[in-house]
This record gives C-alpha cells, structure tokens and sequence, in this order.
C-alpha cells in the first residue's frame, strides 16, 4: 500500500480489517476506505450499535471524516466510510430483484463480491470455541478457508453442482482408511485374572510404621476406615481391607 497513498484511492475491506482508527489514518493519508465493520471495534457511537431497526431501516454518525452506520437487512450489517455517506441506493441481487441499500454497502459488494457468500456459507459450520487457543482458531480459520475454496473450484471446473455440506463429507471419506470401521459402542475393560491380585503391605515411613490408606470399598458404603493394605495391580492402586473388603471388590470389577 506504500506507493499507493497519497493518491487518492478508494481502499474496500472486510470487517476482519476495518477500524475507525485505521480509516482516520488512512485518511489523512489522501487514501479513502469502505467496506464492514465488526461490532466488537472500538468507537462505534452506542446508539449506532444499540439501535434496533426494522428490515430496510438504517442509522449512521459522522466524526472526524470517518462515517459509520448499520443497516438491517435479514441481519444487522455495520459499515465504515471516509468516501461515502448513508446515501440509499437502489441495488439489484442475483435474483435480479431490486432493494435498497446504503451506498457504502452497495460500494463494497461491487468491489468485493462473494464475501457475503462466503461468510454465510462457512457460517453453517462454525468451529470456534471460546476454550480454544487463538492460535488453533486461526489454524481453523485457515483450515475453513482452504475448504471453501477447494468447493469453489470443484464447482466451476468439475461442472457439477454438490452442496458444501456433502463436499466436506467427501473430504473426510476420502481422508480415512479405505477399510476403517467406526462404532460408537464403549470398549470393555479388560477382565482382571485373580492370580494377578494380592494385598500389598503399604510402605513404611521414616519411623518405621506402616503408612495407612482410606478403605475403597469401605468408603464406597460411606464408611470412613483406614488399613494397611492395597492392591498394586487395580489402577490408582487401591487401599483395601483385607476381609471382606479385598475379596468383595475384586468380585466387583468382575476377575475371571
């Protein structure tokens, strides 16, 4: 963008881009911006974004020559110029049909087509979580990408009409092994063999007394007591009574 400032360019970004701060700069820079605006940027006049309009209606604030808005369409849409005003302008859609919208907007999908198509499409399949890392977002984020773009392409060389969803589908089957089998049921724990299990004396500490661990099976009756005996074969290596505790729990876990 370096050569290009100072010149008088019209400069068109997606919300992902778009700030009041940056359009100011790039203002002062003889170089004019539009396009979305993401609810969450900082200095969007409260009313702006509180506002609750109808389908078709819009508001909009001007300060320091950076004009932002929001228009509802099926959805709110904010958006952010320093070229164009909140002008309505009549625009026609694919459909050929004709609707009114702010200038801004018309401006930015002339310029930019197929962004609306390609949030609405990848919309459908979010991924972000808010337990997930900004770095594995944006890996995600570019995963998606790829994904959508491959289906364009798939389209418009291959001839054939396919629904994303199906596209993605064939991703996955093609990525799996030809002869994986998927299940959802449970594995079964191994069965223990009785051989395998005998109570072990627990350490002794520093003065030479046998430690002493809380009863598994006694605390599962909400029985509070403590011996000097365990398994080291069962996981977590339980403390165990050795009658009739030892026995019952072993029976429990079902040994061969």
């Amino acid at each position: 963008m370096q050569e290009k400032l100072y010149q008088g360019y019209s400069l068109h970004m997606d919300k992902f881009y778009n700030n009041f701060t940056l359009a100011k700069q790039l203002l002062s820079f003889n170089t004019y911006c539009t396009g979305t605006l993401h609810a969450g940027r900082r200095y969007i006049p409260e009313d702006v974004a509180k506002a609750k309009l109808n389908i078709g209606e819009s508001i909009s604030r001007y300060a320091e020559g950076v004009f932002i808005g929001k228009w509802r369409d099926r959805r709110d849409v904010l958006y952010i110029s320093t070229e164009h005003d909140n002008e309505m302008v009549k625009d026609r859609n694919y459909k050929r049909d004709t609707k009114k919208k702010p200038k801004p907007i018309v401006e930015f999908q002339k310029y930019i087509p197929g962004i609306d198509l390609q949030e609405q499409m990848m919309s459908y399949y979010p991924f972000s979580r808010k337990t997930i890392g900004w770095y594995k977002k944006l890996g995600f984020h570019v995963i998606h990408m790829m994904v959508f773009n491959a289906f364009l392409l798939y389209i418009k060389y291959s001839g054939k009409k396919m629904p994303f969803y199906d596209f993605r589908l064939s991703i996955v089957e093609d990525l799996l092994p030809a002869d994986h089998a998927l299940s959802t049921a449970p594995k079964k724990p191994p069965k223990l063999t009785l051989l395998e299990h005998f109570p072990t004396k627990c350490l002794k500490n520093e003065q030479g007394r046998a430690m002493r661990r809380r009863c598994k099976s006694c605390w599962s009756k909400n029985i509070r007591k403590d011996t000097q005996y365990l398994c080291t074969t069962c996981p977590g290596s339980p403390g165990l009574c050795l009658e009739p505790c030892f026995k019952e729990y072993h029976a429990h876990v079902k040994l061969k």
